[in-house]
């Protein structure tokens, strides 16, 4: 698996994992938190999985299992912080996704100066 199709494969995978915490989540405080702030709440929960995951690992749960990982193209690494910020509020501009009809690397990895690697087998 490469290229668009890997970057598919980690999308549904994280979309899955992301919302099976979202549903555990919801049912553990859907007595505590107001249905109308739920939207929020998925919002803020949807940014801190992909950023804390990328920012600690270079690696979502998605891209574990197809060992691969998140890149500055960038040399100046002090910068990766800033960069993981924006490649994560990319993520919810509506045409981040349709942006891989015409390119490899999506908005999101285009705009922040990212992009994802395939891991050889030496250092997974």
């Amino acid at each position: 698996m490469t290229g668009k199709t890997l970057r598919f494969v980690n999308f549904l995978l994280d979309s899955g994992i992301f919302f099976i915490l979202l549903i555990f989540f919801m049912l553990a405080f859907r007595k505590r938190i107001a249905i109308e702030n739920m939207k929020w709440i998925s919002c803020a929960l949807y940014f801190l999985y992909y950023f804390l995951f990328e920012y600690f690992n270079g690696q979502t749960i998605g891209k574990m299992i197809t060992k691969t990982k998140v890149v500055s193209i960038s040399e100046n690494e002090k910068l990766f912080f800033i960069r993981l910020f924006i490649r994560t509020l990319m993520r919810f501009i509506p045409i981040d996704i349709v942006s891989y009809l015409f390119t490899y690397r999506g908005l999101h990895d285009l705009i922040s100066m990212t992009t994802v690697i395939k891991l050889n087998n030496k250092t997974t």
